[in-house]
This record gives structure tokens, C-alpha cells and sequence, in this order.
């Protein structure tokens, strides 16, 4: 259940930071541009939240941070 969590969260996260990063782009008026742009910028998000928790997973393996 956790890890559902973790998922709907960085989702959550990688859309609305999607959005923002459409919206500086307001000189494009081509909605298929901002499209891509969105799905860029979605998946570059998701990729690194996925580093970051990776990363973070890892230290706590080694650190116990979390227990």
C-alpha cells in the first residue's frame, strides 16, 4: 500500500510541476506545443523524483535514517 502511496504522490507532484513549467512558456500559442512540452517535462519530473527516492532508499539501507 505504501508504495501505491509513494506512486500517486509522485504523480500528483509531476503534473502539477508539468503545469507550472507549460505556463512560462505563454509566448507559445500552439496548444500541441504545450502538449509536448507537458509530457516532457511529466516524465523528466518523474525520472527524477525516481533518482531521488532511489537515492534516499539507498542511504537509509546503508545510514538507517528511517527505521
Amino acid at each position: 500500500m505504501n508504495i501505491a502511496i509513494i506512486g500517486v504522490v509522485m504523480v500528483i507532484i509531476a503534473v502539477i510541476g508539468g503545469v507550472l513549467f507549460v505556463r512560462r512558456h505563454i509566448e507559445q500559442p500552439q496548444l500541441q506545443v504545450k502538449m509536448v512540452l507537458f509530457g516532457l517535462y511529466f516524465w523528466g519530473l518523474i525520472f527524477v523524483e525516481i533518482i531521488i527516492l532511489a537515492l534516499v532508499y539507498a542511504l537509509n539501507q546503508k545510514f538507517h535514517f528511517f527505521q
